[in-house]
Parts: C-alpha cells; structure tokens; sequence
C-alpha cells in the first residue's frame, strides 16, 4: 500500500467530488464508503484559503482486503493526518475505486477545522513526509499489506498512473513490450530501452538519471516512465535475479528493524503534530471568556474606586462638620449675625459643589454600569454562538455516524458478512 497526498486543493468543491464519484454519481466501480459528498462540497466552496481542500488516495497491490480492514486503516489516517482533533472537527470524503485492477481508498478534505473557521493543513510535505513514510511503514507492516519498497515491488510501484485514460492506456502497452523484451533478453540496459522506442518511431525527449521521457506520434507532450527499469543504472541478463533475490533476503531480515524505527519516528512527530493542532484549535469559547472575565474585573474595579473617591460628608447628613471646624454647637455658640450670613453663604456653595460632585459621580456608575452591561450582553451572545456552533458541529457528527453505521452495514452484506 502506497500513500499518495496530491498536489491539487484549489478550484470548487465539484471539481474532485465529481472525479471520485462521477458527475451524476454513477462513476463505475465507485463506491462511497463514507461522508456527505454535498457538504463536503459546500464546505470547500465556502472557503476563500488559497488552498481549498487536501486530497490523496491509499493505493493497493491487493485487488481487495476485509471490509473491517478497510474501515481500521481509514480511521488510521484520519488520526494521523488529523493528529490531536476529535472527528467533530473536520469533514472527510471517502471513496472507494476498483477499476484499475486494484484497491483504491481516495480521500477529500476540506482545510478547515470546523468549530473554529480557521484554516487548517493536513500534510505539508516538508514537514509531514517523515511522518507519512513512517506511518506507511507500520501500516503495512501491521496489517500484512504488500511493501511498496521491497526490492521485488519497485518496478511496479514506481510506475506513475496518474494520466488520462488514453495516454496511461499507450504506456501499460509500451512498458508491457518492454517487460517482454527484457525477459527474451533482447534488452539487457537502458541503453537497448531507447534504442528499442526508437526504432518504433518513438521519440525519447529526455533522459535522466531516473526516467525518460517520451513523446508518442502526434503528441505535443511528453510521457515519463518511472522505476528501477527506467533507471540509468538498470541491468538486466545473467545473475541479475540472483541479485536481485539476495537483495530481498536482506531486505526482509531487516525489516523488523525499520518497522521498531518507524514507530519512534512517527510517534514523535505525532505527539508533536497533536500540540500542535490543540493549541491552534482550542475552542473559541474559552478564549472569550477569559478576555470578557479581566474586561469586568478592571471595569468592576474603577468602579469602586470612583465611588470610593465620591462619598462626600454630604451623603451622610454631615455637611455642616466643615462649616463648624470646632464641632461646637452652632445654637449654643455666641455669632454676631454677619458671622452667621458668611457661615450660611458658606453652607449653601458647599452644598451645590456636594450636589456637582453627586451629578457626575451619578452619570459616571451609569456609564460604568452600562458598560458592564455591554461587556456581559457579548458575553452572552459570544456563548449563544458557539452553543449554536457545538449545535451544528453535533448535527454533522450525529450524520455521520449515522452515514458510517448505514455504509458499514451495506458493506457487511456485500461481502457476506
């Protein structure tokens, strides 16, 4: 079994949903295994990333394997290209292919991670590929699948087939002629490869240290071939078998060892991968709360402050305190009566400056106090959307249960079990 990630993402939702299943659902031999092909659809149209969608196919040697296989390495990659996300935090299209003689598991995500809107990456290579080859690695090992990079296989699995149906069609030929002569023993390098195309009025448009390239009659594009045969170091007659089976000997006694090597690898690259996508992906929920919670404890705080600062003697009866500084009784008290005036004047402008002062400390708790209330109304509506959110992500979850459930079911009866 082979991991392909593709190259594509961009463009509309149809584009690689019509390909896996058909432009009106009816491609042949197409099954879908799981997922809702229209929602995945209308969640990829829905993003405006330079990158809409990750797309790759699990190719096998097999023609078929167990329906509860299929199902184990499916969730098996979900895991590992979706490290640390619960299946309620993304969408995921699977199909399956036999038409090409072989098992085909395809696969179409949107890069979006859904409780949060943000953008999300699956694999990038540079980052990824260790990872990817090791899980491969294991994957194959574990499950007793054909090892694309056994010295036996490298011939068949290093042969690229993704073109048109016409043009994969004219290279399974050439390659087939070319297997025959090489077992005549009528090619014995790659030398004797060009020269045969050559003299079937095939041009050979360029070499490299690991393909050719050619251009059928009539044809403006090149054609690459891939693989140990096409190699500029192939050779092939006497004792080439021979090496070829020693190679495999060690191959296999050193598998053990590569598999015990895989799993260290990927299971640090996965623990690192899985961090890293719960720290990007924390729910939003929490994030606002807390940024809500210090808001309304600085708020709360100036709050008091300036009420604490605004209790004048005024609002306990004892405005007159500051106009008898001796605290002595004014009815007892000997005033002549222009004493009295001046107190009493006295008196009435500290009353009006007490009555400013309660003025503005008044239209400043309203503010405070409407600004509160600001703050707690986008609290409850910030709650009020991810609730609807963690609403919708359920819905999506429950459905696709109930889409796996019902695809395990029918898959059950089509293979008797």
């Amino acid at each position: 079994m082979i991991v392909k990630i593709h190259s594509r993402g961009k463009g509309v939702g149809t584009g690689p949903v019509e390909y896996l299943l058909g432009k009106n659902r009816d491609r042949e031999q197409a099954v879908l295994l799981s997922g809702d092909p229209d929602q995945t659809i209308a969640l990829i149209d829905s993003l405006d990333f330079k990158t809409k969608y990750t797309s790759g196919t699990l190719s096998f040697e097999e023609k078929d394997i167990p329906a509860e296989q299929k199902q184990s390495i499916m969730d098996s990659l979900e895991s590992h290209l979706m490290a640390g996300l619960d299946r309620s935090q993304y969408d995921i299209l699977w199909v399956q292919h036999q038409d090409k003689d072989r098992l085909e598991l395809n696969f179409v995500i949107p890069n979006v991670e859904l409780t949060t809107g943000k953008r999300i990456n699956p694999y990038f290579d540079r980052i990824d590929r260790a990872r990817n080859d090791a899980w491969q690695e294991i994957t194959n090992h574990d499950y007793g699948l054909s090892d694309p990079n056994s010295p036996d296989k490298k011939r068949l699995f290093r042969f690229n087939n993704d073109l048109p149906k016409d043009k994969l069609e004219a290279k399974q030929i050439i390659h087939r002629t070319l297997l025959d002569e090489v077992d005549k023993n009528e090619i014995a390098n790659r030398a004797d490869i060009i020269k045969s195309l050559e003299s079937k009025g095939v041009e050979v448009s360029r070499q490299t240290k690991n393909s050719i390239s050619i251009k059928l009659p009539g044809e403006a594009r090149a054609i690459r071939f891939n693989g140990e045969m096409y190699e500029q170091s192939f050779k092939s007659g006497a004792g080439v078998r021979e090496e070829i089976e020693a190679e495999l000997s060690q191959y296999r006694q050193e598998r053990e060892q590569r598999v015990r090597k895989a799993r260290n690898v990927y299971q640090q690259a996965h623990q690192s991968k899985c961090e890293y996508h719960r720290e990007r992906y924390k729910p939003k929920r929490r994030e606002v709360s807390n940024v809500v919670k210090r808001e309304y404890q600085r708020i709360r705080k100036e709050a008091e402050q300036r009420t604490a600062t605004h209790q004048p003697d005024t609002h306990n009866g004892n405005h007159n305190r500051n106009a008898d500084p001796d605290n002595s009784n004014p009815f007892a008290a000997k005033i002549q009566h222009p004493q009295l005036v001046d107190r009493v004047k006295k008196h009435d402008r500290f009353r009006e400056r007490a009555s400013r002062n309660n003025k503005a400390t008044g239209t400043e708790l309203r503010a405070t106090t409407n600004g509160i209330s600001d703050t707690i109304n986008r609290l409850a509506e910030s709650v009020k959307r991810y609730a609807e959110s963690a609403y919708l992500a359920y819905q999506l979850r429950r459905r696709q249960l109930e889409q796996r459930r019902a695809n395990n079911e029918s898959t059950r009866i089509k293979f008797g079990r």
